[in-house]
């Protein structure tokens, strides 16, 4: 204002075309700035994709551990009560007391001896004499075969090998003729078949109970 009014002790001369040109200079530069700011940000922006995307990962394989270790914890404490309850199993009678597998062979040897009247006929009786010990036996062994087919583990069927390799040829024969016979047609022989649980079970019994007959032939084969 004062310079305007004649003012001007310095003697200064302001020439505003110089200074404007002097502003433009600094225009390429910001507009530098700005670019190598934006890189900046994107390559941020890229790391921190990456490292989320890593993050990420790293919890869906921890999530899967956790969840193989839950399963496994659960299906060796359910292999763990299948055994103690063959052991359980107690036949009182008019002879010795049996337990166990000791159990399980009378149970076979009693349907055995009942085959002149028909398979059908003679489970219906071994079933109906020991149903209390069958009835439980089943049961159980049915919802565990369930819990390992349901649980969504990739390779299921190596645990119910495991499974099936604690089962005696007296449980197998057992199991065979309640599947073909008896309620376990209903909902376990699906199972059976889809699991091969007879695999292991002898040709021999096979054809002395008359239990191929009733089942699809991957009750029979290894996988």
């Amino acid at each position: 204002m004062a310079s305007g009014l004649g003012w001007n002790p310095l003697n200064t001369s302001w020439n505003f075309t110089n200074t404007g040109a002097f502003g433009d200079s600094f225009g390429p530069l910001s507009a530098g700035m700005a670019s190598v700011a934006a890189l900046s940000a994107i390559a941020t922006y890229r790391a921190q994709s990456t490292e989320l995307e890593r993050t990420k990962k790293r919890d869906r394989e921890t999530d899967k551990q956790n969840a193989r270790l839950a399963f496994e914890r659960t299906f060796f404490q359910l292999l763990d009560h299948h055994r103690q309850n063959v052991s359980n199993i107690d036949l009182d009678g008019s002879g010795p007391q049996r337990t166990g597998q000791d159990a399980f062979r009378s149970m076979v040897y009693y349907l055995r001896n009942h085959t002149a009247t028909g398979m059908r006929s003679a489970w219906g009786k071994t079933f109906s004499k020991y149903q209390n010990d069958l009835g439980h036996y089943f049961r159980f062994l049915y919802h565990f075969v369930r819990f390992i087919d349901r649980s969504g583990v990739q390779d299921a069927y190596f645990y119910i090998q495991i499974l099936r390799a604690t089962l005696s040829e007296s449980e197998l024969i057992l199991l065979g003729a309640n599947c073909a016979y008896g309620e376990g047609a209903e909902k376990f022989r699906d199972l059976v078949e889809r699991y091969s649980l007879l695999h292991n079970l002898s040709s021999k019994a096979i054809d002395e109970f008359e239990i191929r007959g009733a089942f699809a032939e991957t009750a029979f084969q290894r996988h």
